[in-house]
């Protein structure tokens, strides 16, 4: 199961990346800057996002936690544009949350 926290996390933070960019520059085109500031914003989240997948093999809660928490920024801040990323990065936080702990063999 944490090989797919890693891809969930890795695919999110990849779709909302490519979300950031397009509505940062659509904010830049039309001169909204507070849609600029909120693209710019989930562009480095979504960045921070395929880390915290790795993150989450060690410290479970903080990147199980850190995860859910992007997935519900990026989907307020940038809407439908983020909407798969949304999905992966929320089955990440939900699957990272989950991951037992191996007892060691004796």
């Amino acid at each position: 199961m944490k090989i797919w926290v890693a891809v969930l996390a890795i695919l999110g933070g990849m779709v909302g990346i490519i979300s950031g960019f397009l509505v940062t520059a659509g904010g830049e085109m039309f001169g909204e800057s507070q849609m600029s500031d909120d693209g710019a914003a989930v562009f480095w989240l979504s960045a921070l996002a395929i880390f915290l997948g790795f993150i989450a093999w060690k410290f479970k809660k903080v990147g199980g936690i850190g995860l859910i928490a992007i997935s519900l920024y990026g989907f307020y801040a940038n809407g439908l544009f983020f909407i798969f990323a949304f999905i992966f990065l929320l089955i990440a936080g939900i699957l990272a949350l989950n991951i037992k702990k191996k007892e060691a063999a004796v």
